[in-house]
């Protein structure tokens, strides 16, 4: 029987417009809400953006946000983990010798720029940062750093994500979530290991967890739980390490298949 479901958010659980079927979803979370079974979101994007998606029942569910590095349930942090001060540091360090980047300090309080970034790219981000600030340099940023987002252009996030392992992975790994975006994590602190937290916390096993995800960014947490779901639209490498494939998120491959394990 499965108890919890963890959903990955861009490129899964919403289209391509950035929506899903609330009313669908409702009668699906009305059905887990009966049978005490956990919905958890699991998204590399910030906990302040996920939880306007879910507004009416958003302190009745569980957000692994920040790719891992932080877990709130029902409205409550039970989990973080911030980058060390030093380590931020020398991760911007690096990045400001390459030019292929934007930069994205993610913190706690909200996402930090540099004032210099052009207004073209603000408009871009707003979406997935609706808390922003604007800094004359790094130094200023008063908070904890959970991770560290990179824009690129698409073609060539492959070569990006090698060229960062070979420089910061001893404080920082580089993983995609699609779409011309790299996140810097801490080693460790990914969807699975904040996955496997909450099953603790419940006390939930492996096998009574499902998960679904299309990027990079969603493997650990695929191969952690006992049924897992790449969508259709994911990355053959992605497809890959997941036991199953679901429909594409354009076509509510997440809710298709919610609807044949809840009812």
């Amino acid at each position: 029987m499965i108890k919890l479901v963890a959903v990955d958010m861009d490129g899964t659980f919403l289209d391509d417009q950035k929506h899903y079927d609330k009313d669908r979803f409702a009668k699906i979370f009305g059905e887990m809400q009966k049978k005490q079974a956990e919905f958890v979101v699991a998204s590399g994007n910030q906990y302040v953006q996920l939880v306007q998606f879910f507004e009416p029942i958003k302190e009745k569910i569980t957000f692994i946000s920040d790719n891992g590095a932080m877990v709130t349930k029902h409205g409550e942090e039970i989990f973080s983990s911030s980058f060390e001060k030093t380590d931020v540091k020398k991760i911007l360090e690096v990045l400001s010798f390459k030019t292929n980047f934007r930069v994205v300090v993610c913190g706690k309080k909200g996402a930090y720029i540099l004032d210099t970034v052009p207004d073209d790219f603000i408009k871009t981000i707003e979406f997935y940062c609706p808390v922003m600030f604007k800094v004359e340099n790094y130094d200023q940023i008063d908070d904890e750093v959970l991770k560290i987002a990179l824009s690129c252009s698409e073609e060539e996030t492959e070569y990006l994500l090698e060229e960062l392992h070979g420089e910061i992975s001893h404080i920082a790994i580089p993983v995609s979530s699609g779409h011309g975006s790299i996140d810097l994590i801490q080693p460790n602190m990914h969807k699975g290991n904040a996955i496997q937290f909450v099953l603790d916390y419940f006390d939930f096993t492996q096998e009574e967890a499902a998960a679904f995800g299309d990027g990079g960014n969603d493997v650990e947490m695929l191969k952690l739980v006992g049924t897992s779901f790449a969508m259709s639209n994911a990355p053959d490498a992605v497809k890959q390490v997941a036991k199953h494939v679901a429909p594409s998120n354009n076509e509510a491959g997440v809710l298709a298949q919610m609807e044949k394990i809840f009812f």
